[in-house]
């Protein structure tokens, strides 16, 4: 018994003795996190912190909306006069003349103009040269003004001026339109010293029959081409035109006479003339 108990105590004592440490072992797993905490109280607030260094400039912004207008300034004083300008030029006024040689008297002719202003004044003159210019037949202004479209006619028994003037007037001359509102035109002219003749041609008129208060239509032949022409009857002008390119012509137009036979004449501008008798019966 006494030996069992001795066994007993040497185990136990050579049990109790530290042993070699042995090697660390392997972690645990961790544990699952904790639930988190209550949020504690603010705290108290801290001194401002020293200023930053300045950022870099920004990109130009579009630009802003015009503003609405300002109110009109004052009138200015009004400036100098300037200098007159030169004489316009109006590209739409143009002449043409009846005849392209003229005597210096007694020798009469058309002139015809258009691209005028309507209603504008017109002098027609005759060029001689930068220092003479005479105004024709006679006249000291304007001798017309232009009709509503800016067109016009003219009739002249002769040149017109002074004895003195028309010496000088032979040769190449310009026959002008100056109008009063800066209109003008010119055309080519050969002043002479006596009339052309003109070549005869075999000019003829032919009047229908007609009765009071129906119009009267004639034709006419044998005229220059582009020849204008006036008729006359019974002491009065009743009408009058151009010719076309063949020297021929028809009209139309009222009748101002009682019944009757009158002498119906057809002069041109150029010379050529006719006559025809004009019958007029009493209305039926």
């Amino acid at each position: 018994m006494v030996a069992l108990l001795s066994s007993v105590f040497v185990f136990a004592l050579v049990a109790c003795q530290q042993g070699v440490q042995g090697e660390p072992g392997l972690p645990g797993i961790s544990g699952a996190p904790g639930n988190p905490g209550n949020v504690g109280p603010q705290g108290f607030q801290g001194p401002p912190g020293s200023a930053g260094l300045p950022g870099l400039s920004g990109f130009p912004g579009n630009p802003g909306n015009p503003g609405p207008p300002g109110a009109p300034g004052l009138d200015g004083a009004a400036g100098a006069d300037g200098a007159d300008g030169k004489s316009g030029v109006s590209p739409e006024a143009a002449i043409n003349v009846s005849k392209n040689a003229i005597a210096a008297k007694g020798d009469g002719f058309t002139v015809w103009g258009s691209g005028f202003k309507g209603g504008e004044p017109v002098t027609l003159m005759l060029k001689v040269d930068q220092n003479l210019q005479i105004i024709l037949g006679g006249a000291r202004g304007a001798q017309l003004s232009a009709n509503e479209a800016g067109s016009f006619k003219m009739d002249f028994d002769e040149v017109g001026g002074a004895a003195g003037s028309l010496a000088r007037a032979p040769g190449l001359r310009a026959i002008l339109a100056v109008g009063l509102d800066g209109s003008r035109a010119s055309a080519p002219v050969r002043i002479v010293d006596n009339a052309v003749p003109v070549d005869s041609v075999d000019s003829s008129v032919l009047v229908a029959a007609t009765a009071v208060g129906e119009d009267i239509e004639f034709w006419g032949a044998g005229f220059g081409p582009g020849e204008p022409f006036s008729i006359t009857a019974g002491g009065r002008i009743i009408s009058g035109g151009i010719s076309n390119d063949d020297g021929a012509f028809t009209s139309t137009t009222s009748n101002p006479f009682e019944a009757g036979v009158y002498t119906l004449k057809a002069v041109g501008n150029k010379g050529s003339s006719a006559t025809a008798p004009l019958v007029v019966h009493e209305v039926k």
